[in-house]
């Protein structure tokens, strides 16, 4: 999901944030902004010329700066090939270590992939939880307290979380858990171990009920250690509605600022750095999911902070990852160049807004609190490399700064064996008569098709699919659709080459057919026997992750449909972490999903015979 579309009370009814976004964009593409994503448009592509800029298409860029493909069999390690040739995009530097950045030294702990719901293989009805509502639970997390799981209903699980707020040195509580609320545990546990900063990047609306208790919690603790501690939280808000940043700071320091000795410093801001009725000709605003703490650790990936979506019935799926060492200073670095932005524009409200709450103080300003510099991260003894990526969009910069972006292009490129995608969409259709695809890779895709003899994987969410808050995890794009844009793609491929080819293949063996039914392996996101949620509600999947080779992945933001956000995530380059991801998310979700697949030799009927030439 892109931008958190959630359903909106109106005077004259109730429409769906889905539709109102739709009302929106409708506009926007009748006026003269920009397309939303630099990946998108062959067309312009190939007319774009003069200085690049934000909204550069990729293939522009790398024609441009003479950017090339890396080399995978290469004497140079594949991430520092793809770092440099990221530089290329940046010839004055001003973005690296920001949207561009290798670190070594970095270490995965045990549970470094975090994924939820971790269910696998269990229908839908079996997936235990517990309502929001409860009133005989913890008040902080709305959980029973228990002794053991013989305590729980419905399958939950007896766990341990942190002692009651406001009391610490006490007891750990025991609370029954569902399939996914040790996700609140991770969050705790991770701000709670805070020594001199911590930095939260997220997508409104801000965090609730379950994950809010968890926050605030970390941040009571934080509160009573006495050490000198700045927390920063940054909301990407959207019109028309927005971010009370005020609110949401009363909200995650309730009762904190009584605490006598505190030295802690809470500053929380509401941003969006663009949309065509204000000052730019596009629209963005913070889309990344960061919690980094002291540079040292991070969490970061596709997780928003949101429990009826995450937490109860019919949950989203969602893949983030936790790193520990110098890549969390990446993220951090990251977050503070958002801050930059924000601080330097308080003028601008509602677009920017920020509520601090200095150490001490009982009451909140509207500016922002100096932030001290990250201490030096540590590294790991035989750790691994991390390339950092982010993209800053529209408003923040000029120039171009997507590096996530053209660094997910270049790696399509260097594909030789095999290429896994899991997203919500790789289309995009609010607001616009057409779809939109990400035509570079979509390219790419062909590209390999064309050049190399393995096979594509593409896993997307059901069209349709909606979490309990209303939030849309569907851009309303069939597998039909994407089957559709492929085949021409590859066709149009042919008939560059060749003009007869366009008589040939419609009156031949039908070999385009054959080379997407073979080696296209498409289907809808499963996790079990099931097809939908009880209800029946579509099964919704918010990942963002692709991996080629078995060895180069993904986790973070940023979506392959086109969207011009501020995204970051994570590239590594390492077999083993490359097989233990494969080994605990991707076999047991192609197990599942592949039974419903509609292209590739799992599928029944392949998807592509029943698209007419053109």
């Amino acid at each position: 999901m892109w931008g958190g579309i959630k359903s909106l009370s109106m005077s004259h009814g109730r429409i769906t944030g889905y539709a109102l976004l739709a009302l929106i964009f409708g506009i926007l593409a009748a006026c003269s902004g920009a397309i939303p994503n630099i990946a998108v448009s062959r067309r312009l592509a190939v007319r774009y010329v003069g200085a690049l800029d934000a909204a550069t298409p990729i293939p522009t860029v790398i024609r441009d700066r003479g950017i090339h493909v890396p080399d995978p069999d290469g004497n140079v390690p594949l991430l520092e090939q793809l770092e440099a040739e990221l530089a290329r995009s940046d010839p004055d530097g001003r973005f690296g270590g920001i949207t561009y950045d290798l670190t070594t030294g970095n270490g995965l702990p045990s549970d470094w992939i975090v994924q939820s719901p971790d269910r696998w293989g269990r229908k839908s009805s079996d997936l235990p939880f517990y309502p929001l509502d409860c009133r005989d639970c913890e008040p902080d997390v709305r959980l029973p307290l228990c002794t053991s799981d013989g305590d729980c209903p419905n399958g939950g699980t007896c766990g341990t979380i942190w002692p009651a707020p406001g009391m610490p040195g006490k007891a750990m509580r025991k609370v029954c858990m569902g399939h996914s609320d040790r996700l609140i545990v991770r969050v705790h546990d991770l701000i709670a171990s805070a020594r001199e900063r911590v930095d939260l990047t997220l997508l409104q609306p801000p965090p609730d009920t379950r994950f809010l208790g968890a926050i605030r919690d970390a941040l009571d603790s934080l509160a009573r250690s006495h050490r000198p501690i700045t927390a920063r939280f940054l909301v990407g808000q959207y019109p028309p509605g927005g971010v009370d940043a005020a609110a949401f700071l009363t909200a995650v320091t309730e009762g904190i600022k009584d605490i006598a000795g505190s030295r802690l410093s809470i500053s929380v801001a509401a941003m969006r750095s663009c949309i065509v009725f204000e000052d730019c000709d596009s629209y963005s605003w913070n889309h990344a999911k960061i919690i980094t703490v002291d540079g040292r650790e991070a969490l970061v990936g596709g997780h928003n902070l949101w429990s009826p979506d995450y937490l109860i019935d019919n949950p989203v799926h969602d893949l983030s990852m936790e790193v520990e060492g110098p890549a969390a200073a990446s993220a951090a670095h990251f977050a503070d160049s958002l801050w930059d932005y924000v601080c330097a524009r308080l003028d601008r409200a509602p677009a920017v807004a920020v509520a601090s709450l200095p150490a001490g103080a009982q009451k909140a300003i509207a500016s922002c609190l100096p932030v001290r510099p990250l201490p030096r991260s540590p590294q790991v003894r035989d750790g691994v490399q991390v390339l950092g990526v982010g993209r800053l969009a529209a408003g923040i910069t000029t120039e171009f700064a997507n590096q996530s972006e053209l660094a997910r292009d270049l790696m399509l490129g260097a594909a030789r064996h095999d290429i896994r995608i899991v997203q919500q969409d790789l289309g995009f259709t609010l607001g616009r008569a057409d779809t939109l695809f990400p035509d570079s890779n979509i390219d790419r895709l062909v590209d390999f098709l064309f050049r190399r003899q393995g096979d594509i994987y593409i896993v997307l969410s059901d069209v349709g699919a909606t979490g309990d808050s209303g939030s849309s995890y569907s851009n309303g794009v069939s597998l039909a659709q994407l089957a559709q844009h492929l085949r021409d793609s590859v066709q149009q491929r042919i008939y560059s080459r060749d003009p007869l080819a366009r008589y040939e293949i419609r009156t031949g063996p039908d070999p385009v057919n054959a080379l997407l039914c073979n080696r296209v392996h498409i289907a809808p996101f499963r996790f079990g026997p099931d097809a939908e949620w009880p209800g029946p509600h579509p099964i919704a999947n918010h990942a963002k992750f692709w991996m080629v080779d078995d060895r180069t992945f993904y986790i973070g933001s940023d979506n392959m449909y086109p969207v011009n956000l501020q995204e970051y995530g994570y590239i590594l380059d390492d077999r083993q972490a490359a097989q233990q991801l494969l080994d605990a998310y991707w076999n047991p979700l192609w197990e599942w999903s592949k039974r419903a697949a509609v292209s590739g030799p799992e599928a029944s009927k392949c998807i592509f015979r029943d698209i007419p030439n053109r």
